[in-house]
């Protein structure tokens, strides 16, 4: 029998279970076209958040959502760090293990607090994307293996952290690990194209 989304997540994170898969695309915006709410009132309404990623897990069956993406927090930071919080710790208690949060972060200012925030309210990983700083990387390391959680970066760089696969939505092969979209779901994309996308991955 295979395991939960996030017991796949937990093997992963400890690195031990032999290969496991997580397909999660990057798939907010879709989400906020789902919920048929404006991407500036997505990102402000926890209520709308949780409920457009719950609806995007029921659409397309993934093994898991972003709680929030690269840009996100560039804007309106602490409005829209409490939204996806509030919306992550709403989403941890629903979906129980059936689905993986993710909170994928680019580079910043403060972003170990950030980390630890969101592993506070129940992400099951962090992805970062872009240059991260060497000592934030051994640090986000430690903090995601003290909650079992999984610590991964989008691109090149010795990190010391994993690398997460990044997948074209149009070309999807069989992967393990953590593998994301390469790049964000556009938001008038097909929901059948992202479920070929997640079988796609599965193999």
């Amino acid at each position: 029998m295979s395991l939960a989304p996030r017991q796949r997540a937990q093997a992963i994170a400890a690195r031990r279970g032999g290969p496991h898969t997580l397909a999660v695309p990057l798939a907010l915006r879709l989400a906020a076209k789902i919920a048929e709410r404006p991407w500036e009132a997505f990102l402000s309404d926890p209520t709308q958040l949780a409920n457009g990623l719950g609806d995007l897990l029921d659409a397309v069956r993934p093994d898991g959502v972003p709680v929030t993406v690269p840009g996100v927090l560039t804007q309106d930071r602490e409005a829209r760090l409490g939204t996806a919080l509030e919306a992550t710790r709403r989403l941890r208690v629903t979906v129980g293990d059936n689905a993986v949060l993710l909170a994928v972060l680019g580079p910043g200012p403060g972003l170990v607090d950030t980390v630890r925030a969101f592993l506070d309210a129940g992400v099951d990983g962090v992805v970062l994307e872009g240059d991260v700083d060497a000592a934030d990387a051994r640090t986000i390391g430690n903090v995601t293996r003290f909650h079992r959680a999984m610590a991964h970066v989008l691109g090149t760089g010795n990190s010391g952290l994993l690398g997460a696969e990044a997948v074209p939505l149009d070309a999807p092969v069989a992967e393990t690990g953590l593998v994301l979209t390469d790049g964000e779901v556009p938001d008038g994309t097909p929901l059948p194209l992202v479920e070929d996308w997640v079988a796609g991955v599965h193999g």
